[in-house]
């Protein structure tokens, strides 16, 4: 029921001011149900698992996404892009996708490891719709030791090499394409890499 023309939102008393569908409303107070079940716990673990793995890099590729963010942070995209695997109550990170749009997938990709520092190559796009301002985009991920590199090349360089030096471990590799076309964004699908350091 639309009983304020200004806006009220929250609590007060057993009513509750929100927004509907840009309208002012009042409701009755619900406490929220939480049967807490395994489904729901297992759900929860996931989304906790996949949230702390996104926000080690999410801010450092802002600029470097073409998912959809509007009204969203990069991390909530992410996450939203990958909702199935959250529903599906596993967390796998091979599978995970950081990046989507239309633009041809990379293939021939490759990751090696040099005294800890990643080197990604990768086969020349062959899609004629590239532009010269197109990348590849390689975020490097190491959660063990919280070290994140974000790296870009040249989409037709074919090969790609990282500064940090990663410790001891696996080493998580996110890569796509990348095309700026004035002020918009196109993508490809990420496709995920992983090296172990030795």
């Amino acid at each position: 029921m639309n009983l304020l023309k200004a806006n009220w939102e929250g609590k007060v008393g057993q009513t509750v001011g929100a927004k509907w569908k840009n309208l002012s409303t009042i409701r009755t107070y619900t406490k929220p149900s939480n049967p807490n079940t395994s489904d729901q716990q297992r759900v929860r673990s996931v989304f906790a698992q996949m949230t702390t793995f996104v926000a080690l890099f999410a801010d450092q590729i802002k600029y470097l996404s073409a998912l959809n963010t509007s009204g969203q942070s990069v991390r909530n995209a992410i996450i939203q892009a990958n909702k199935d695997q959250i529903m599906g109550g596993s967390f796998d990170k091979a599978t995970l996708i950081i990046s989507k749009g239309g633009l041809q997938k990379v293939s021939g990709e490759s990751a090696e490891q040099v005294a800890g520092k990643v080197t990604v190559t990768w086969d020349n796009p062959t899609a004629t719709n590239f532009t010269e301002n197109a990348k590849l985009v390689a975020v490097m991920v190491q959660p063990t030791s919280g070290l994140v590199e974000v790296a870009e090349a040249d989409a037709k360089a074919g090969t790609l090499t990282g500064k940090i030096t990663f410790a001891t471990g696996s080493v998580d590799i996110y890569v796509y394409y990348l095309d700026k076309r004035g002020s918009n964004k196109v993508a490809s699908i990420s496709d995920h890499l992983s090296v172990t350091v030795d």
